[in-house]
């Protein structure tokens, strides 16, 4: 019998197996362990469950698949729940709980999942008598109402207009990292075990071929600034509620616990922009930063009156300078919430969606960041874009969707733009002629309400060869492509280029395309020309 690679037959025996393993892991771990498991849960836990990390997470999950429509068509809603500005309360209120895909969920509920139950362990539902807050029901919700908070708080004071968990993931993080730094340690390692079991249980067997792929710099899509601003906040708050405790975590332990996570969770990833697709790393400036990170944090849980000499005590000094970090963070994230945005000219050739609109930039200023100003420089920030816009007058918004080199590979895009109460879609679509000395030109159109609407048109691409003294290049033009001959400086013909099988004469060379190639045909000779790239609509 022949048993297909990736049939069901195999995939349901690789399931039955991982169940099978799974099962006498766990009986060995709870039969022949030294100690109850649970009992140190039941201790803290209302039957022993985090009921405050599964409201979190049942949380996450109802703004992705209700209120941004992650299951639908499209996918969901991106742009209408970043925190683009104060004046724009659905993005303060929503960026830090929505996601911009179910990859970018699921990562963020995994970190959930590692961290927030060592912070509800150390906070626990059922405290000492000095607690202010006794019964275990309140405590839970003072749990999940901390963690919105903290979310609302990156939603304001993080610079950019972010969406997505993981700034509160950090804090969780942050706090574990001093409360408990050996279990944040095996946090960081029990979720890639955790990752292993969701990839395995979703995915039993899986085939793969080489293929391109565009990739950016995996460092190029952390945002650094919301992932420091929240492990700091919460490395802050776990220093503060320890010394109200008076409890005093080995200095060793958290250096460790603090070095690790950074590295793991790049925030040695100092970088900027050199253009649309390009990116600088600052490695070294980086490597630097997560070690005094390290070094901070686990001075930052020593005794007050512990000193090394003269000067002040190096846990103030910590605390301090991790502070400092956090307000300068803080007031930049503000300018950011404070700004307002004027799109330019760039969304007059755009496609209009209620108060949206979707164009294409090419070397454009980003209004966004161009609308702070920053105080001593002069002049506003500047970072310049490529790529399919999504912009709004309203909710102060202007970010890219799609890169420009995503949308040259892809040769196409669904962009969905909306609200808490509708959602629409807009195909965006790329073609382009390139000749085969490597000169190209494109075309971007958008697809909405059964209408296409052009975009964007290159600048001509011209050919290196010359045929019969005449120079060669395609126009992109409003309607289409158009083929062009200049002589002496003079234009000898413009025209469309040719149909797919139909040829054109121009003087004493026959231009004719078969199929996605156009071939010039001169003294007896032919030659391959240029190579229609078709779109994402035609694959």
């Amino acid at each position: 019998m022949t048993v297909a690679v990736d049939g069901p037959l195999l995939a349901s025996a690789s399931l039955v197996g991982l169940v099978a393993a799974l099962a006498l892991a766990t009986a060995v771990l709870v039969r022949f362990s030294d100690s109850d498991w649970f009992d140190p849960l039941r201790e803290r836990f209302v039957l022993g469950v985090p009921w405050g990390t599964a409201t979190v997470l049942a949380g996450l999950a109802v703004v992705y698949y209700l209120v941004q429509g992650g299951a639908s068509n499209g996918g969901p809603v991106v742009q209408g729940f970043r925190s683009w500005s104060l004046w724009y309360p659905q993005g303060t209120l929503f960026s830090s709980f929505a996601h911009a895909n179910q990859s970018h969920l699921t990562g963020n509920a995994f970190g959930t999942l590692a961290f927030a139950p060592i912070v509800e362990f150390t906070w626990r539902h059922y405290p000492d008598g000095s607690a202010r807050i006794q019964h275990p029901a309140a405590r839970v919700g003072a749990f999940v109402l901390g963690v919105v908070a903290v979310g609302i708080a990156g939603a304001l004071f993080v610079p950019g207009a972010i969406i997505g968990f993981s700034g509160v993931v950090f804090a969780l993080a942050g706090f574990a990292l001093v409360a408990r730094p050996l279990a944040a340690v095996l946090a960081i390692l029990g979720v890639r075990v955790v990752r292993l079991l969701y990839r395995a249980f979703t995915d039993p067997v899986v085939t793969a071929e080489a293929r391109p792929r565009f990739v950016s710099p995996s460092w190029a899509d952390t945002a650094l600034q919301g992932h420091l601003f929240g492990v700091l906040v919460g490395i802050l708050l776990a220093v503060a509620l320890l010394g109200l405790r008076d409890h005093r975590p080995d200095l060793r332990y958290v250096f460790f616990a603090a070095l690790v996570f950074a590295v793991v969770r790049s925030l040695y990833a100092v970088y900027w922009f050199l253009g649309a697709d390009e990116f600088v790393l600052f490695q070294a400036a980086g490597a630097a930063g997560v070690l005094v990170f390290a070094t901070l944090v686990a001075l930052a849980t020593r005794p007050r009156d512990w000193r090394l000499g003269v000067g002040p005590p190096p846990a103030t000094v910590a605390v301090g300078l991790l502070g400092l970090t956090v307000a300068a963070l803080a007031v930049s994230g503000l300018a950011f919430s404070l700004v307002v945005v004027s799109p330019g000219e760039e969304v007059q050739e755009g496609v209009e969606v209620r108060d949206y609109t979707v164009t294409y930039v090419d070397g454009a200023q980003d209004r966004y960041v161009g609308a702070v100003e920053v105080p001593g420089l002069g002049s506003p920030l500047s970072a310049t874009q490529s790529g399919v816009v999504v912009a709004s007058d309203r909710r102060n918004a202007w970010g890219v969707d799609v890169s420009a080199g995503e949308l040259a590979f892809d040769g196409g895009a669904t962009v969905t733009v909306g609200d808490v109460i509708w959602r629409e879609t807009v195909y965006v679509d790329r073609t382009e002629w390139s000749f085969l000395a490597g000169n190209s030109t494109f075309r971007v159109e958008a697809y909405h309400d059964d209408q296409w609407h052009v975009l964007h048109t290159d600048s001509p691409a011209v050919s290196d060869s010359r045929i019969d003294g005449a120079n060669v290049s395609i126009a992109a033009t409003t309607e289409g492509y158009d083929l062009q001959l200049e002589r002496n400086g003079s234009t000898v013909f413009s025209g469309p280029v040719p149909e797919e099988n139909e040829s054109i004469t121009v003087e004493n060379v026959t231009f004719t395309r078969e199929n996605d190639s156009v071939f010039a045909r001169y003294d007896g000779t032919d030659i391959r020309l240029a190579e229609f790239i078709r779109s994402g609509r035609d694959q």
